[in-house]
């Protein structure tokens, strides 16, 4: 009978059952990790007054001048200086009593333990605190995250905040990294490797991969964040121990990335064959030989997967621009030749694009990712426009770059036609309303002519040519609504020309542009415009009166 799949809440409480208690001296760890809390000092004439931050407490001390015979005193209070509370004993140093702001200081803490059932736990706190003249110390210790490491599982409790319960409760958290934390250094509470080498985990290689996961991150010093990294990829694939033995270093600096759960590698298999994905040993052998590269084993998995045949120095050359991308190119690709193809015609195509190489590049830069991906987006094109993929002239181009860039301007008047067929049928009042806006809006002066667009299409080339956003829905709905009127300002030698669009409504010009939202000529057109609004009130009256009819 399968087995019943627990529940959030139920797992939680389990977790919660198999946490130990924690160190009776944790909380005040914590804290000594701190400066202790100041003494605040104001003098008056031959006396001090003083509060300690810690207590709080408030007390005078006698710190004359002038020293008298035979009576108590105590050191003139001074800035930095050591400071001894005469209430609690808080040994700290002066500070001002001008300095009115509170002290707010917080810190990140590591806690190591074994569970009951004797795998591990991370447990992640913050420890705020809180003081200054007015009130005594105030302590915070928080537990925002416990991770429970197992060999082949990591399981996260977070502490997150509930709107519905208006408080802060545990959930489980399938995420990579620190979920809903800042990742923040922090110091590891003392017994933490004792911990580790009594637990199921005892076989976990420290010293390397914690030195691996300072050097992904760029840190300097060991910490909290570098330790809990390396467990937890050890945790979630134990077999991380067999790739650094093999010395998979690079395959092994992924993986620490990755928190051990890479789609590179099966981490449910526990054969090597299994894990790397690989079947011929020989191609294992490779991988190891390349210190666990990324590309050669994701290259040997795609070759072995689709049934190809590669010589070494073919598996090479892609191993170099081998990814999840690029994998769908080259498969693409070699639907219409050999992989040797492929590889002479990359160097050719490369020399003609990049030749001379220019100043400060090495040669071709990273030549063969680029034009790779230029090749099947160009084949690609060819498909989706109907041509004949048989004709060899098509499959390999004397000139990548040229039949790439025609075949981009095909396909985007290809686009372009079927986008304005959808347009104009979507917005079919425009071109029905064309006519009847000529009567009411064509007109010709100065050089120039105004005409309404002729239907959706022409408004979204006047958009895309000029620039704007005339050629958007909304302009089209008001157009085809009858709310506003796009109109076409062109000179009358280049009617054809878009130049300056105008909106209108009425005989009321909402707006006018040119290209990219300018307003060329503005004080011609200005005034022109204003001339031309005269002129439509006067058309609403006297027709015969308007502008000439611009052809």
């Amino acid at each position: 009978m399968a087995a019943v799949k627990k529940t959030e809440e139920e797992r939680i409480k389990e977790l919660e059952e198999l946490t130990p208690e924690l160190p009776k001296n944790f909380k005040e760890w914590c804290g000594e990790k701190f400066k202790t809390p100041e003494i605040y000092y104001k003098r008056k004439g031959n006396f001090a007054e003083c509060t300690c931050g810690k207590c709080g407490g408030k007390y005078e001390i006698y710190t004359p001048k002038d020293l008298e015979y035979r009576t108590l005193h105590d050191e003139i209070p001074r800035r930095g200086e050591r400071a001894v509370c005469k209430k609690c004993g808080n040994i700290s140093t002066y500070q001002w009593k001008r300095i009115t702001e509170p002290v707010r200081e917080s810190a990140r803490f590591y806690l190591y333990q074994r569970s009951k059932d004797n795998n591990l736990f991370v447990r992640i706190f913050t420890y705020y605190r809180r003081y200054s003249q007015f009130s005594k110390m105030e302590e915070l210790l928080e537990e925002d995250s416990r991770y429970f490491l197992q060999l082949g599982k990591v399981e996260k409790m977070v502490r997150s905040y509930t709107y519905r319960q208006d408080e802060y409760q545990w959930i489980i958290s399938d995420r990579t990294g620190y979920p809903y934390l800042k990742t923040l250094h922090g110091d590891l509470y003392p017994g933490w490797r004792e911990e580790i080498k009594q637990s199921e985990l005892k076989y976990f290689m420290e010293q390397i991969l914690v030195e691996m996961a300072m050097n992904n991150w760029g840190r300097q010093t060991f910490n909290g964040v570098s330790l809990t990294d390396a467990i937890m990829t050890y945790a979630n694939n134990p077999a991380i121990e067999m790739y650094c033995k093999m010395g998979m270093h690079r395959l092994v600096r992924h993986l620490i990335w990755k928190e051990g759960r890479s789609g590179l590698v099966n981490r449910k298999k526990d054969t090597l064959q299994g894990q790397l994905r690989l079947e011929k040993k020989e191609n294992i052998n490779k991988v190891i030989k390349a210190a666990g590269d990324l590309g050669l084993l994701e290259t040997l998995q795609f070759e072995e997967k689709e049934g190809y045949a590669w010589k070494p120095e073919q598996e090479e050359w892609i191993a170099e621009i081998f990814d999840r991308e690029m994998k769908k190119r080259i498969k693409h690709l070699l639907k219409y030749m050999t992989l040797q193809q492929l590889i002479n015609r990359t160097e050719k195509y490369a020399i003609q694009k990049y030749s001379p190489v220019p100043e400060g590049w090495k040669p071709y830069g990273n030549y063969k990712g680029n034009i790779v991906q230029e090749y099947d987006d160009y084949l690609n094109m060819r498909e989706e426009l109907g041509y004949d993929m048989k004709n060899s002239v098509f499959i390999y181009p004397r000139d990548l770059e040229l039949v790439h860039d025609q075949m981009t301007g095909e396909s985007n008047a290809r686009h372009d036609e079927l986008y304005i067929k959808k347009k104009n049928k979507e917005f079919p009042e425009i071109a029905k309303r064309y006519e009847s806006l000529c009567k009411k809006y064509q007109a010709a002066a100065e050089g120039y002519i105004i005409r309404p667009a002729k239907d959706a299409g022409e408004i979204i080339m006047e958009g895309r040519k000029l620039h704007h956003c005339v050629g958007g829905d909304n302009y089209l709905s008001k157009h085809n609504r009858g709310t506003t009127a796009i109109l076409f300002l062109r000179k009358e030698k280049t009617p054809n020309t878009p130049y300056i669009t105008i909106e209108i409504s009425g005989t009321k010009i909402y707006q006018w542009y040119g290209a990219h939202d300018k307003k060329p000529k503005r004080e011609f057109f200005d005034r022109l415009l204003a001339d031309y609004t005269k002129q439509l009130e006067a058309r609403k009256k006297k027709p015969d009166k308007a502008f000439i009819a611009a052809v």
